[in-house]
């Protein structure tokens, strides 16, 4: 159920529902309007959006707190212009803070008080459904003993609920990721028919002032004729053409399946390409230098850009503000892009991704953070 305080919107009722009613355990969700929001000491669960523990009036202990960007949270991208989150409340506050599987602060968990400290609210509605669920499944396990306590549930029993509600979790985060990818193997495969028409509309007006041309100028009419001729050559191969768009969805979806690739979007003029998190060996170590969206355009030009983990302006050892040192690579990549073999070229740069050559590099890889062994 939703606090009378707050005016969220009603979409978020359902996860609450469901999760009320397989645990007997009420959950309040809490909006408060300036990033603030006290705990609250009953055997309820509170759960407080884009929110940090209210500041102690008695002793300004705590300085203004610092807010950074979050935009990949749970596995999910958040959307456009939402990913600014809270930093956890540091040493001073009580509780504790939850990272997700790239290892960010996520969540704040304080007794019986769950912070969510990214803006889950400002994401449409599947997916703010999606990391409310993602969001309650990463902090129950730590409230165990609590929720036990509360709603008179034995831990096995609790176990078997907790993998329940999982399972409904990874269920719905497959639908969403599905109806993602076919929206947008869609909106490539309709990008790939309006390109066609495009240069189909271009050709048959060739072809018509190429005919008013030949009627004005009979002096012209061996030049003009066969210019006529390959123009109408060139469309009937590109009418046929027209019938094989169909397979431009067959490409997005091998594209999707490469490994390391964590979503793929088609927007005007090329394909963008959006990475698991990146890990390099190097010396012996092994260093996360993390997520990435790779701009493929059509134009030829190549981006990169480091999400998660920039270091300065510089996205990765061999990648200056977006702009990748190819090096032999480049020629034959150029070749990938210009015949828009996609999949092909998203290898190739996966590949310089996951590979540093301390003799070419920009900066050293030791500027990212080392992984545990």
């Amino acid at each position: 159920m939703i606090s009378p305080r707050t005016t969220l919107p009603g979409m978020l009722d359902a996860v609450t529902r469901d999760y009320t009613k397989a645990l007997s355990l009420p959950i309040l969700l809490h909006r408060p309007p300036r990033g603030y929001s006290r705990p609250r000491p009953d055997r309820q669960l509170h759960v407080h959006l884009h929110a940090l523990p209210l500041r102690p009036l008695w002793l300004e202990l705590w300085s203004k707190t610092s807010t950074g960007r979050l935009p990949v949270v749970l596995g999910q991208r958040l959307a456009e212009g939402t990913g600014t989150a809270y930093a956890p409340p540091g040493r001073l506050a009580q509780g504790v803070s939850l990272t997700d599987e790239d290892g960010r602060a996520v969540l704040h968990l304080l007794h019986n008080n769950l912070y969510v400290l990214f803006d889950l609210a400002a994401q449409p509605e599947p997916l703010a459904r999606l990391l409310l669920r993602k969001s309650l499944d990463l902090a129950l396990p730590h409230l165990e003993a609590w929720v036990c306590q509360t709603a008179v549930l034995p831990a096995s029993h609790l176990t078997v609920l907790l993998n329940r509600l999982l399972r409904d979790t990874a269920r719905e985060e497959a639908l969403l990721r599905e109806s993602a990818r076919a929206r947008a193997r869609e909106a490539y495969a309709e990008q790939q028919r309006r390109r066609l028409r495009e240069e189909a509309g271009f050709l048959e007006e060739e072809v018509g002032a190429t005919e008013r041309a030949l009627e004005e100028l009979s002096c012209r009419f061996t030049k003009e004729t066969r210019h006529l001729a390959a123009s109408r050559q060139r469309l009937r191969v590109l009418q046929g053409e027209a019938a094989q768009s169909a397979r431009a969805a067959d490409d997005l979806a091998r594209l999707q399946g490469v490994e390391g690739v964590r979503e793929v979007e088609p927007y005007a003029g090329g394909v963008r390409v959006l990475t698991a998190p990146i890990e390099v060996a190097h010396a012996g170590a092994r260093y996360r230098l993390g997520c990435f969206q790779i701009d493929l355009a059509e134009t030829g030009a190549i981006t990169v850009r480091n999400l998660t983990d920039p270091f300065g302006l510089y996205d990765h050892p061999h990648v200056w503000d977006g702009r990748p040192c190819l090096g032999n690579v480049r020629e034959g990549l150029a070749k990938l892009v210009a015949e828009y073999q996609w999949v092909a070229a998203a290898e190739v740069l996966l590949d310089f991704l996951r590979t540093v050559t301390p003799r070419d590099w920009y900066v050293p890889v030791t500027s990212w953070k080392a992984v545990p062994a």
